[in-house]
């Protein structure tokens, strides 16, 4: 098992939604802001959401193959140092076939 390398001050981070969407819902998007600015802030990391994570609960349930190439291009973009997943579990599954 290879260990991760930690993250350093300027190091890129990316967002995604592999399960459920609601982080882009109205109810919830306040709470990506804090986390963005927490991890910016007081790490200094670069916080970015790839471009499916943050639709909403019912866009992102209903795009599977989205949620995949979402992940998919995280791990493809050579800038990104660390992928975190927003939300998620029972719905992960869906993805699989798009992976």
């Amino acid at each position: 098992m290879n260990k991760p390398k930690r993250l350093h001050r300027g190091d890129k981070i990316a967002i995604v939604s592999l399960s459920w969407g609601g982080l882009g819902d109205d109810a919830f998007i306040h709470k990506f802001y804090i986390a963005k600015s927490r991890l910016e802030k007081d790490f200094g990391l670069e916080v970015v959401a790839m471009p499916h994570a943050l639709k909403g609960s019912e866009f992102v349930a209903m795009h599977p193959e989205l949620r995949a190439k979402d992940l998919m291009d995280a791990f493809e973009d050579s800038s990104v140092h660390a992928i975190f997943c927003a939300i998620g579990g029972d719905d992960t599954i869906r993805t699989i076939s798009y992976v």
